[in-house]
């Protein structure tokens, strides 16, 4: 969550910026300040998904879901990529490394045990 954070509260911060990521991104759309907006936002919403789904659904889609999103980041990573995008990176596979602990794979499990 903190890293959908700090992502989206820097590419508000940095609009320029960030209609110039999503134009090397997707250059076949014209991106606006208001698409680039937008698009933050949405990215914002899809890390708070898997969030949702873990604190409140103990979902263990979520162990699978998480690592995919991160290797699908990995995958798209430019030559240019801003430092802040190394740090949530670095958060998000943190994060990732944690869903496998052996204490969260109690927490997992005492879920689906649970009526």
């Amino acid at each position: 969550m903190v890293q959908g954070l700090i992502t989206f509260a820097a590419a508000l911060s940095d609009l320029p910026g960030t209609q110039a990521g999503w134009a090397a991104t997707l250059p076949a759309l014209t991106i606006t300040r208001d698409f680039a907006i937008v698009a933050s936002s949405a990215r914002l919403s899809i890390v708070l998904i898997p969030v949702a789904l873990a604190w409140w659904r103990r979902a263990r889609l979520v162990r699978w879901l998480v690592p995919a999103m991160v290797a699908l980041r990995v995958a798209l990573l430019r030559p240019d990529t801003p430092p802040v995008e190394w740090l949530t990176l670095a958060l998000a596979i943190t994060a990732t490394a944690c869903l496998f602990a052996r204490s969260t794979r109690r927490w997992f499990a005492d879920a689906s045990a649970a009526p």
